[in-house]
């Protein structure tokens, strides 16, 4: 079976990250635990028949519970089903992007379903940057205070859906904030059904949705904050060295340069590293990547900055995050390393911590803004 609490392989991993949504709606811990008493660790094929079986008989609940009227249970069903359907896909190769992209719309299917019973709205856009699209979510606040909203840009990492982040995002909506979440370039439906690959230069498209956060007339441009998890520890602070009108950043998870602190790093990530480059070959990977580097950028950031690490992340050196928060230019900048493991956080992501992690990283951003 595979052990989420205490994972010693990939599956492990990928479920406890689940695992942390779900205290946000993102899955039933439960549901998860019981799926999992029936996995071998070395089994992808019977992990992705599990996931997609639990997918299928969650959906057809939301669809049931709609049905007799029961608009909130329904609502939950499809939330959950929308991340089954993600994890029944974790582990297809790039040979099988046919079946990732079909896995990928069910899984958005499930969510918008969802975000149509949620309350407050949650609208479905899209943002324009260049000849590119992404799709994307404006989360309204809850019970926002008087006046204009303040406003997160939350972006995904390597392999993360704006369906998914939402859960990592949620309590942002809690604050009384509003809350964007787009598919910027190698990310959810741009890189699953559009082939848009990643960038080294994500200011641009990370710009291009600061451009739709301003043009909306109940957000405070002056109270715009970007939170950047996983890979997009490398996204954030490379938007936030070019943007002004970003006022506080937060890296749940830090990078200075991808190429050394992920893909050197971490072996088994290169195959989603190069799927996300547009399933170029290893050598090409190394040679594109020099450019995913804040070398010589970093000291443009200026605005207060938060970096929280895993003391032990094995997916994304923790000697990155410091390197970067060193060159950072703001004079409130500040490095937490989750290094207990005994008390939770030092994994990547903190996973095992979102209970204590989310909320010190919102009560700094809220302090900030």
């Amino acid at each position: 079976m595979i052990d989420f609490f205490f994972p010693t392989n990939v599956m492990g991993s990928q479920t406890l990250r689940l695992v942390a949504e779900a205290q946000q709606g993102g899955g039933d811990v439960f549901d998860i635990a019981r799926l999992c008493r029936g996995l071998n660790p070395d089994d992808r094929k019977g992990w992705e028949r599990a996931w997609l079986d639990l997918a299928r008989r969650t959906e057809a609940e939301a669809r049931d519970a709609l049905a007799a009227g029961h608009a909130r249970t329904a609502m939950q069903f499809f939330f959950h089903a929308n991340q089954y359907f993600r994890m029944s896909d974790v582990f297809l190769t790039m040979a099988e992007n046919d079946v990732k992209a079909q896995r990928f719309r069910k899984s958005q299917e499930c969510f918008r379903a969802a975000a149509a019973l949620h309350n407050p709205p949650i609208e479905v856009l899209s943002v324009r940057c260049g000849d590119e699209e992404y799709d994307g979510y404006f989360c309204h606040p809850r019970d926002p205070a008087p006046g204009k909203w303040p406003a997160v840009f939350l972006i995904g990492g390597a392999d993360a859906f704006a369906e998914e982040i939402f859960f990592s995002g949620r309590q942002v909506v809690e604050y009384g904030w509003a809350l964007l979440l787009v598919d910027t370039p190698g990310r959810g439906s741009s890189m699953y059904v559009k082939g848009i690959p990643t960038r080294a230069d994500y200011e641009t498209p990370a710009r291009a949705c600061i451009d739709y956060l301003v043009s909306r007339p109940e957000v405070d441009p002056e109270r715009i904050g970007l939170i950047g998890i996983s890979l997009a520890g490398y996204y954030a602070p490379r938007a936030a060295a070019f943007d002004p009108r970003i006022k506080a950043l937060v890296g749940w998870s830090g990078c200075f340069s991808v190429l050394d602190d992920l893909y050197l790093f971490c072996e088994h990530l290169q195959p989603v590293v190069r799927r996300l480059l547009g399933g170029v070959s290893d050598e090409v990977a190394r040679e594109r990547l020099r450019d995913f580097t804040m070398e010589g950028i970093a000291g443009n950031i200026t605005c207060p900055t938060l970096i929280t690490h895993g003391a032990n992340d094995r997916l994304m050196n923790v000697d990155g995050a410091k390197r970067l928060h060193d060159e950072i230019g703001s004079k409130d900048k500040t490095l937490k390393i989750h290094d207990d493991a005994d008390s939770g956080g030092a994994i990547h992501c903190s996973h095992d911590y979102w209970a204590h992690n989310v909320p010190y990283m919102l009560d700094w951003l809220q302090d900030r803004l």
